[in-house]
């Protein structure tokens, strides 16, 4: 019999995702690719990839000959500290200041962020332009009257002090809900084999907690305090019911949009 080929499996390089898959790092039958989500989606649809974690918009938008693992994703509730409005100043509440863009300007590397955005924006009927863009990080610092920049993950939050608006926070205080931001998706007919090697990722890194948290605060940078609040209190990582129904609001919301 033939070797075996590894599971080919996409994962996201940010620190909100690191307790999917870094117990997956040192196994023998997985191969991982690293990208940030709207590449690993492309991967996944043309059949380079058996399974990835990509933005839940992706799913939603094309979900056929697929299954996402209903047991895990990235999600958050009243904050999410890594998907970021910034704008040059922000002395106004959140209603007020977007009356104000015209131009906001949207990183490339999420899908989900940005759908969040426009829902958001379609509720409070506002239509700047957007525009979306590489080289986020590098744009903050230059934003001028009148422009935004929607950016997510490590960028995000290695920039907390710049003026910005956590974008869950606003989501939540208009409807009260919570919202997915990526799922582990995987090719239907490799879901038997993946799941529980998903499943069990998350499981080792759960039950070695203390080691995975020291881990992460070194490779991603920030400290031992902020990381473990972040990944603790506000990132969730459980696809519980309550966040599946976060999710089907979210897929509401997008049917409904103009």
């Amino acid at each position: 019999m033939g070797e075996i080929p590894p599971l080919r499996i996409g994962v996201v390089d940010y620190l909100n995702a690191y307790p999917l898959w870094a117990a997956m790092e040192n196994h023998s039958g997985v191969k991982l690719l690293r990208g940030v989500p709207s590449f690993l989606a492309g991967e996944l649809h043309a059949g380079r990839l058996d399974a990835a974690l990509i933005s839940s918009v992706e799913y939603l938008r094309h979900p056929q000959g697929f299954y996402y693992h209903d047991s895990l994703c990235i999600a958050a509730t009243r904050e999410s500290k890594s998907i970021r409005l910034f704008m040059p100043e922000v002395s106004k509440p959140f209603e007020a200041a977007l009356q104000n863009v015209q131009t906001i300007f949207t990183d490339v590397s999420s899908r989900s962020s940005v759908a969040q955005l426009r829902v958001i924006l379609n509720h409070l009927h506002v239509k700047p332009a957007l525009v979306e863009v590489t080289g986020a990080a590098d744009r903050i610092a230059r934003l001028r009257q009148g422009e935004a920049l929607l950016t997510i993950g490590d960028t995000a939050l290695a920039h907390m002090a710049e003026p910005s608006y956590d974008l869950q926070q606003q989501y939540f205080a208009l409807f009260q809900c919570g919202f997915v931001y990526a799922l582990w998706v995987m090719r239907e007919d490799k879901r038997n084999v993946l799941e529980p090697v998903l499943a069990a990722a998350h499981k080792e890194y759960s039950e070695d907690l203390p080691l995975y948290l020291d881990l992460a605060a070194k490779r991603f940078g920030f400290s031992p305090d902020f990381t473990q609040a972040y990944l603790m209190e506000t990132i969730q990582h459980t696809f519980s019911p309550e966040r599946k129904r976060d999710l089907d609001f979210f897929a509401e919301r997008l049917k409904n949009m103009p």
